[in-house]
């Protein structure tokens, strides 16, 4: 399964997990990272909100942490 397929199976099939844990994990990506973004830029609420590279980074972190509840062989 490709990530985009892995999360798309986790938010159907498991969507309070997923939810929490992707705000965790937001917060977590965030406080490692408290003057610039993982992009390299400087990190404000707003350009994390819409900053491709720490969305991604997010969403991998998220789906690393739900593994556990994926389907085997995914």
């Amino acid at each position: 399964m490709k990530m985009a397929d892995k999360m798309a199976w986790l938010i159907v099939n498991h969507p309070v997990e997923w939810r929490q844990t992707r705000q965790l994990t937001d917060e977590g990506v965030s406080q490692a990272h408290p003057l610039t973004c993982v992009c390299g830029r400087l990190c404000t609420g707003l350009h994390e909100r819409s900053c491709r590279r720490f969305i991604n980074k997010v969403d991998s972190e998220t789906v690393k942490s739900l593994k556990h509840l994926l389907p085997k062989g995914a």
